[in-house]
C-alpha cells in the first residue's frame, strides 16, 4: 500500500507516466487511494513507432482510470544538438522543463515520478564511476524541491509483482536492454552480481544512502559557514579567499562543493586543490563554461569568453579610430620644436617612421617579450606584470599593441624603447585610448 505524506489528498498532483511498469504502477496506486491525479507523458520521438505506440497505451490506460492526460512531442535530438548535451540529458532537461510549465500553469504542488530502489542503487553506481563527490552518493530524496518519489522503497521486481497481481499491462522500452549505455550495464550486470553476494542488497544500499546523506548534511552546513565567510559574489566572478582556504584542514572538499556544479572534473579539482595547497599562483584551469584563476589572494572563477580569449584585430595604416575591442584614436603630426611627449597614460607617442601597418591589437601571451622605455634589454612580459602587481585577471585584460611583430605598447602602461620618440623623429604617431 502507498502511504506517501508529501502528497496533499486535498490538491492535485501531476504523475510522469512514461508507459513502462513503475510509472503504470504508481499511477494505478495513487488513483486506487484517491489522490487526484493528471497525467504527464513525453514523446521523445526516440524508438520510432515503439514511442508513439508508447503514447497510444498511456493515453487508453489514462481513460480507463479516468485520469486527464497531458501529452508533449520533444525533437530530443534536436535539442541535444543545440544544447551540445547527451540525449539522456537532452530527455531529462525536457521532461522537467516541461513538467514545471505544467505546475506553474495549473498550481499544481508537485510531480510525481517512478524512481524506485534499483534506480536508486544504479545512480548512485553511476556516481561512484563518475566521480561526483560524497553529494552524488546520497541516493535520490523523497522530495527535492517539487519533485516528489512515492516508489523508493519498492524494487523493481515488487513493482512487477504488483502489475502481474493486478492484471495491469505495461510497456518495454526496447533500449533498456542494450549495453550502449552505461547504466543498462550497470543494471544487467553489476547490480545482480551483488544482489548475489549479498542478497539484501537494496536495502543496504538504502542503509548506506541514508548514513551518507547524513554525513553530507553535516558538510554541507560546515560548507555554508564557510561560504558566508570567505566567499564574494561580483557580477562577472566569485572570489575565494586564499587566506581562508589556507586555514581549512582539507581544501579540496569545500573547493570541490563550488566547482563541480560549475563543470569542473575530479581531476581538475583535485589540481586546482594542490596549486592551492603549494601556493602555485597564476594557474589557469578550465570547464566547458568557467576557468579558474589561482590568485595569490584569491581563488577566482568566472565565465568563459571564448571571443575574447582569442581576440585579435588589425589596424590599417588609413584607420584613424577603431572601437573594439577598446575605443583607440590614431592620427599623426609634424614633430615640432616644442614638442613634448604626452604625461598621459591613455597617450602614446611613436616615432611614425619606425611602426609599420597594420597594427595588430591583441592579448598578451606566454612568452611575449619588449623592451620597456628608459631600458636597454628585453624583459618578459610575464616579469614586467608581476613588477606591476598586476593579477591574473588585470593580466589577462592587457591589451598589448604589436607592430611587424614586434610589441610597441602594453596599452595603457609602457611603450617599447626601440619605438620611443628620439631627435630625429619627423613625425610623430600618437594613440589614444578613448574612455568615455
Amino acid at each position: 500500500m502507498l502511504q506517501y505524506k508529501y502528497i496533499d489528498k486535498n490538491k492535485p498532483v501531476l504523475v510522469a507516466v512514461s508507459g513502462g511498469a513503475d510509472s503504470v504502477a504508481m499511477l494505478h496506486m495513487l488513483v486506487g487511494q484517491g489522490y487526484y491525479c493528471i497525467a504527464a507523458h513525453c514523446n521523445f520521438h526516440l524508438r520510432g513507432a515503439e514511442s508513439d505506440a508508447d503514447e497510444v497505451f498511456v493515453r487508453s490506460f489514462c481513460e480507463e482510470l479516468g485520469v486527464p492526460c497531458y501529452v508533449e512531442h520533444f525533437d530530443t535530438r534536436k535539442y541535444a544538438q543545440q544544447k551540445s548535451v547527451s540525449i539522456e540529458m537532452a530527455a531529462r532537461e525536457l521532461r522537467y522543463q516541461w513538467f514545471y510549465s505544467l505546475l506553474d500553469k495549473y498550481d499544481i504542488p508537485c510531480v510525481a515520478v517512478a524512481h524506485h530502489a534499483d534506480d536508486a542503487a544504479e545512480t548512485f553506481m553511476l556516481n561512484l564511476v563518475r566521480g561526483t563527490g560524497l553529494k552524488g552518493l546520497t541516493g535520490m530524496k523523497p522530495v527535492q524541491g517539487r519533485v516528489v518519489r512515492p516508489m523508493l522503497r519498492y524494487s523493481r521486481q515488487d513493482i512487477e509483482l504488483y502489475c502481474r497481481a493486478h492484471r495491469l499491462k505495461f510497456c518495454t522500452d526496447s533500449t533498456n536492454q542494450s549495453d550502449a549505455y552505461v547504466r543498462n550495464r550497470i543494471r544487467h550486470h553489476v547490480i545482480p552480481q551483488l544482489k548475489t553476494i549479498n542478497p539484501s542488497f537494496l536495502r543496504t544500499m538504502r542503509n548506506n544512502m541514508a548514513h551518507l546523506n547524513q554525513i553530507y548534511s553535516l558538510f554541507a552546513q560546515q560548507a555554508s559557514e564557510f561560504m558566508k565567510r570567505a566567499v564574494v559574489e561580483l557580477e562577472d566572478q566569485t572570489l575565494i579567499s586564499m587566506d581562508n582556504l589556507q586555514k581549512l584542514p582539507e581544501v579540496e572538499p569545500f573547493i570541490f562543493e563550488i566547482l563541480f556544479p560549475k563543470g569542473f572534473s575530479p581531476d581538475s579539482i583535485h589540481k586546482i586543490a594542490r596549486c592551492v595547497a603549494e601556493k602555485r599562483w597564476g594557474r589557469i584551469l578550465f570547464s566547458s563554461k568557467y576557468r579558474v584563476i589561482v590568485d595569490r589572494f584569491n581563488l577566482m572563477i568566472m565565465p568563459r569568453d571564448e571571443q575574447t580569449e582569442n581576440e585579435e584585430t588589425d589596424i590599417e595604416m588609413d584607420q584613424d579610430e577603431v572601437y573594439t575591442p577598446i575605443h583607440l584614436k590614431i592620427s599623426t603630426f609634424e614633430r615640432t620644436d616644442d614638442y613634448q611627449v604626452s604625461k598621459d597614460a591613455n597617450i602614446a607617442h611613436f616615432n611614425a617612421d619606425k611602426v609599420y601597418f597594420p597594427l595588430t591589437l591583441r592579448h598578451w601571451r606566454t612568452g611575449d617579450m619588449f623592451r620597456p622605455l628608459g631600458m636597454k634589454g628585453f624583459k618578459k612580459l610575464s616579469d614586467f606584470f608581476v613588477d606591476n602587481k598586476m593579477n591574473q585577471v588585470q593580466k589577462e585584460n592587457a591589451w598589448i599593441l604589436e607592430a611587424g611583430g614586434e610589441i610597441i605598447w602594453i596599452v595603457g602602461m609602457r611603450i617599447d624603447d626601440r619605438f620611443k620618440i628620439t631627435a630625429d623623429c619627423k613625425e610623430v604617431l600618437q594613440i589614444e585610448i578613448i574612455t568615455n
